[in-house]
């Protein structure tokens, strides 16, 4: 089998993991000029899907984690990342592109947060991120999932250290994933 036809194998693996938990991709899939596997040092980015059915905006999810054996996974098995906007905006699909490198080393779990106010841009009002898993799925017969990087304003990842992330998902609207850079605090 030619390295090209692997390639192909696991990516239409991933696809249709996605796809069962999300719906159809969009048309449109923003693949890396330089792919994840040579690394970070060389500007190596994961590939990223879109997804417009799934929620009220749209979702961004990587797609080189999923069976990546340098990823360290979490309790679910290996994870892809997300991001939900209500635009086209591109500053959520740089974090998750970051953080992938991020998960060879570390562990992204589900309720867990991670502050990042110094990389919003500036008057964001969001000031962490909310780790939540929005899919479980089988990759090549082994559990995966999908954690989803909500971003959150200072007094909800107040409520959280102080209560616990289900508290503040509690607050939350509905099925609420987006990550919304400039709104009001749900709490």
């Amino acid at each position: 089998m030619t390295e090209d036809s692997e390639w192909q194998k696991v990516w239409d693996a991933r696809m249709k993991g996605l796809e069962a938990a999300f719906g159809r991709s969009d048309k449109t899939h923003l693949h890396a000029t330089i792919p994840f596997d040579l690394g970070i040092d060389l500007g190596g980015s994961p590939d990223v899907v879109s997804f417009s059915g799934f929620t009220n905006g749209k979702l961004y999810v990587t797609t080189d984690l999923i069976g990546c054996t340098d990823q360290k996974p979490n309790s679910q098995g290996n994870y892809e990342l997300a991001v939900a906007h209500q635009g086209d905006e591109d500053w959520g699909v740089d974090i998750i592109c970051r953080l992938a490198y991020y998960t060879l080393e570390n562990v992204l779990e589900d309720g867990e947060t991670m502050d990042i106010a110094e990389a919003t841009p500036d008057g964001s009002t969001i000031a962490a991120l909310l780790f939540k898993r929005i899919a479980s799925l089988k990759f090549q017969g082994k559990p995966a999932n999908v954690i989803c990087c909500i971003g959150i304003t200072k007094p909800e990842l107040n409520l959280c250290f102080k209560k616990g992330s289900n508290a503040l998902l509690k607050e939350f609207p509905k099925d609420y994933i987006l990550t919304e850079m400039n709104r009001e605090s749900h709490v």
